[in-house]
């Protein structure tokens, strides 16, 4: 049995684990950080999943985006399930979540970016009924020194 919920300060530890799974390693702290901004912020919504031990095991970050060019949009900003738990549907749980939360408000779709290796990702989302729209680079610029081509 798997709980869909609200992501907590508590689960930080958790969360920064699954981000290094993902290829961005984290800290707790940085997490609590980035978890605060995320809270404070309507337009986003974290959600995790935790598995019958309560252990967190994947995580989904969504947003709604508003374009002058477009109707409203969510954009799923990142999903990562647990090595040890995939192939047991939590991906798609975490993702008709965040799919009903866009829905209740307002959004005319959900939009989702996947780095081109990810291929196995690339047929989840497929399997979920999304298309890939276009091919795009994504340009970055540090502001800070560090490198921003992540």
């Amino acid at each position: 049995m798997t709980a869909i919920r609200n992501a907590r300060n508590y689960d930080a530890p958790a969360l920064a684990g699954l981000c290094t799974e993902l290829g961005y390693p984290a800290t707790r702290q940085q997490v609590v950080a980035r978890l605060a901004a995320i809270e404070a912020d309507t337009a986003n919504r974290l959600f995790v999943a935790e598995d019958a031990e309560g252990r967190v095991v994947g995580w989904i970050h969504i947003a709604m985006q508003a374009h002058l060019f477009d109707d409203d949009l969510a954009e799923v900003l990142g999903l990562v399930v647990a090595a040890s738990a995939r192939n047991a549907g939590l991906g798609t749980q975490l993702l008709h979540a965040a799919e009903r939360w866009a829905q209740e408000r307002g959004a005319a779709s959900v939009r989702v970016r996947s780095r081109i290796e990810r291929e196995r990702a690339h047929r989840f989302y497929e399997r979920a009924g999304y298309a890939c729209g276009k091919t795009q680079r994504v340009f970055a610029k540090s502001l800070d020194g560090r490198d921003g081509a992540r």
